[in-house]
């Protein structure tokens, strides 16, 4: 299974949450909205508003998100483009702090999620079992100008982990060249996030900040860039941890 995100062309389709607990965002959602517990892959972009706080919480599916607009802090860290940050199932994480002109992040997952569970209100929906966070630094953008001057494709370890199947990395590609991208069985999927330049997919261009996801069930995947240079984020998630697929709190 494949999903394309193409997020610059959906932005007038968004949602204005607001909570209790002060929360305050638009939500601009770039996948349909499938619900199957095995594989319904959601991409969506949070506006987060400025100087709001998204609360201590976590979700019931693995996730990464990519902070690509704005800053703020996650925790006591400082945030801004391109800080990548995953969190397993059932792992809190927050406050995310937006800044004085707000913060966008992309928020990316293999299976649906319902939603935020805020803590402590929400306690009663947390499961015991392992927790899973990272939090890079802020991976350099590239100007197209660099990107045009590599010989080949090159890609790049940011970060790595065997044992969990987690890891992000980096793809730069210079114009007019391909890359073929393993996908590993034992990972969930893999999100590809353009940073800079495009790529194509069918008869599509990708381009800043538009994604694709690639299930566990596809092999591999042709990257191909054409007149333009591309540098990617490519970001690959573990299978939810087996001591959450029971249904008992």
């Amino acid at each position: 299974m494949m999903a394309v995100k193409l997020a610059q062309k959906s932005t007038e389709n968004f949602q204005y949450h607001e909570h209790d607990n002060g929360l305050k965002y638009e939500r601009h959602d770039y996948f349909s909205p499938e619900k199957d517990p095995e594989l319904s892959p959601q991409s969506y972009l949070i506006k987060q508003l400025a100087k709001v706080v998204n609360p201590l919480h976590f979700h019931m599916q693995n996730q990464f998100q990519v902070f690509i607009e704005g800053s703020g802090q996650f925790g006591k860290h400082p945030i801004n483009p391109y800080v990548v940050h995953y969190a397993g199932a059932y792992t809190g994480y927050g406050p995310i702090i937006a800044g004085n002109h707000g913060l966008h992040y992309l928020t990316l997952r293999c299976s649906h999620d319902f939603g935020a569970k805020f803590l402590p209100a929400q306690m009663t929906h947390f499961k015991k079992g392992p927790k899973h966070h990272f939090t890079s630094a802020s991976i350099p953008l590239d100007s197209l100008k660099e990107l045009q001057q590599i010989a080949h494709p090159m890609l790049e370890d940011i970060h790595v982990e065997t044992k969990t199947s987690l890891a992000i990395r980096v793809l730069k590609m210079p114009p007019e060249s391909s890359y073929q991208l393993e996908v590993p069985e034992l990972s969930a999927g893999i999100f590809l996030v353009m940073m800079q330049g495009s790529i194509l997919e069918g008869t599509e261009t990708l381009t800043k900040n538009e994604s694709i996801f690639v299930s566990h069930a596809t092999n591999h995947y042709l990257i191909k860039t054409k007149l333009q240079s591309a540098q990617i984020l490519v970001l690959q998630m573990p299978f939810k941890n087996q001591a959450y697929l029971s249904s008992t709190p």
